[in-house]
């Protein structure tokens, strides 16, 4: 399957001459078969989804959906002919929410919810060697910078910085919630505040 900017470069490299691409040249891009999910599948949100001022009578940034809720796929289609949206319906609250592919897992997959959000503090629950050098203990503290869901199977992943500015990706046992001190408190009051 071809891209549009796939497309538009073959249109405009295949005799080195520059020329329009005309829609006829994309009528069989779109390949429908490649959604993840029919109408009348029961999805899962992955992350808490916020108002982006499109969803009439909310205001801009309140929460829609909650991370975990899980709702009925009506329809789909494509946003910019790249990205998958699925309009999917919520029962709990009413509301019928567009949701990017990468935003929903299918439903009958074990539900973990994320633990950690970019830039949170963590502590390490087992030691970290790469070919056999250790590069972080066991109860060091990291830093999270994304966690990641696998879309096919549900678990979670986080990438996190050690100590020696290295980054790494480790799976969700190997983090726990680190020590609470005054100083751990201190900072969670102030990014609350930002």
């Amino acid at each position: 399957m071809l891209t549009w900017a796939a497309a538009i470069a073959a249109a405009v490299t295949s005799d080195g001459n520059s020329r329009m691409a005309t829609p006829a040249m994309f009528d069989t891009i779109i390949d429908s078969e490649v959604h993840r999910f029919a109408a009348g599948s029961e999805v899962r949100v992955v992350r808490d989804v916020r108002n982006d001022g499109s969803f009439y009578g909310l205001e801009k940034g309140e929460l829609l959906v909650e991370e975990g809720a899980v709702g009925m796929v009506r329809s789909f289609g494509w946003f910019l002919q790249e990205q998958i949206i699925y309009e999917v319906f919520f029962p709990h609250n009413g509301r019928q929410i567009g949701l990017r592919d990468v935003e929903v897992i299918d439903a009958a997959l074990p539900w973990q919810p994320c633990r950690f959000r970019s830039l949170d503090m963590a502590q390490l629950a087992l030691s970290l060697s790469i070919d056999g050098d250790l590069v972080a203990q066991k109860g060091a503290r990291v830093q999270v910078q994304w966690p990641q869901r696998d879309l096919d199977s549900g678990s979670i992943s986080y990438d996190i910085l050690l100590d020696n500015n290295m980054q790494v990706t480790v799976p969700d046992r190997a983090l726990l919630q680190p020590d609470s001190t005054a100083e751990d408190l201190r900072w969670r009051r102030k990014s609350n505040a930002i």
